[in-house]
């Protein structure tokens, strides 16, 4: 004779045409519950307390995530720090906001986001007075403030990224992290670099990288960065590359002159978008040649825009269509024509997620609501 099946605390009668699922089948059935959303998992847990149980358990909230290992965008940053949800949980605005527009979001990553004062010339800040980057959490309002390496800086660009070695980023906002940060001498035609520990709360000076195709107008002032391997990308004058191993600043040249933005290729590495020849997407990617690690870019393929946008986006009248930002870590990019199209370049599937914006930078993060709800009786 068989072993009785154990009990669940609410079984489900068979004869009623419902099937009984183990808490394993459960949790696959919950794993497909896209995170781009959390809400699916909000009514989910208010179905049974049981699947409620489920979902607030910490072990199913590691699987969840490792199941889906690159962590969602939930939300993007505009340059004056104003915040656009892409999901209907997260509130239209972070709980923190500086009391007047002299700031601006530099940088995303990891669960944080990275504030700056917005410009030396205009703003409250002179040449060679103090002041500090703040890391931020978005969601909790909880931030750190970080004095900036120089005070004579006027234009600069800087990234923020987590600090611990293999980590899986999926939920490591409220551990170490470092920032990288870089600006251009125009005169001296160098660019220097600073790398902070919040572990030892100071700063490590880089290697500089000299260039000569520096011109007077360009200012490496809130651009947007990738992180690839033990690297950060910085698209100034030609790539940047912050080795965060060496310390070491190096630089090389784009795959073209158009503008467009770095990003991750599809085998994981150095990637590069730009829109060419008016509705032509352009993707590169970074290859390292046998010739002693001689470095290049190779083409990857050509998207025409018309065949990806919704019938009629390509109809409005603008003198360049331009890559806002993407997403690190996937195929998703950001495209400004009228207003911005966030684009899945592997699915191909696109949705309208904000008015016009010249530049955002997405916030991407496993947000698990069900959790808490779980736990406590409520959402948040």
């Amino acid at each position: 004779m068989p072993p009785p099946t154990p009990p669940m605390d609410e079984p489900v009668p068979v004869n009623d045409g419902f099937l009984r699922l183990t808490d394993e089948l459960v949790e696959e059935v919950f794993f497909r519950l896209g995170p781009d959303e959390p809400s699916r998992l909000v009514r989910a847990s208010a179905v049974r307390k049981h699947w409620r149980r489920i979902l607030a358990d910490a072990g199913f909230c590691r699987r969840y995530r490792e199941f889906h290992k690159t962590p969602p965008v939930l939300g993007l940053f505009n340059e004056d720090t104003s915040f656009v949800p892409t999901s209907a949980l997260l509130p239209a605005q972070p709980e923190w906001r500086p009391r007047r527009r002299t700031m601006a979001a530099v940088d995303c990553r990891h669960g944080r986001a990275l504030i700056t004062p917005y410009n030396r010339y205009f703003g409250d800040f002179g040449e060679g007075e103090p002041f500090d980057l703040t890391v931020l959490d978005p969601l909790t309002g909880h931030r750190r403030r970080v004095s900036c390496p120089d005070n004579n800086v006027l234009w600069f660009s800087a990234a923020v990224l987590c600090a611990a070695q293999g980590c899986d980023h999926h939920g490591c906002q409220e551990g170490h992290f470092r920032v990288a940060f870089v600006t251009t001498d125009q005169q001296k035609r160098v660019t220097s670099g600073w790398l902070y520990s919040s572990e030892t709360r100071a700063w490590n000076k880089l290697s500089s990288a000299h260039h000569h195709n520096v011109t007077k107008y360009t200012f490496n002032q809130r651009v947007p960065s990738v992180l690839v391997g033990d690297a950060i990308y910085f698209n100034i004058d030609g790539v940047i590359k912050c080795d965060l191993g060496t310390l070491r600043l190096s630089m090389f040249e784009r795959p073209t002159n158009v503008k467009g933005r770095l990003m991750t290729a599809e085998d994981g590495g150095l990637g590069f978008a730009a829109v060419v020849d008016v509705t032509n997407l352009t993707l590169w990617s970074m290859e390292t040649g046998l010739d002693e690690g001689a470095m290049g870019w190779s083409k990857l393929r050509v998207i025409d825009l018309s065949t990806l946008l919704p019938d009629g986006v390509l109809s409005i009248p603008m003198p360049e269509y331009e890559i806002s930002c993407f997403a690190e870590g996937s195929q998703v990019i950001f495209i400004s024509i009228g207003a911005c199209h966030m684009v899945d370049l592997k699915s191909r599937r696109v949705w309208k997620v904000s008015p016009p914006g010249r530049k955002f930078f997405p916030y991407m993060s496993f947000y698990m609501p069900a959790m808490e709800a779980g736990s406590t009786g409520q959402g948040q």
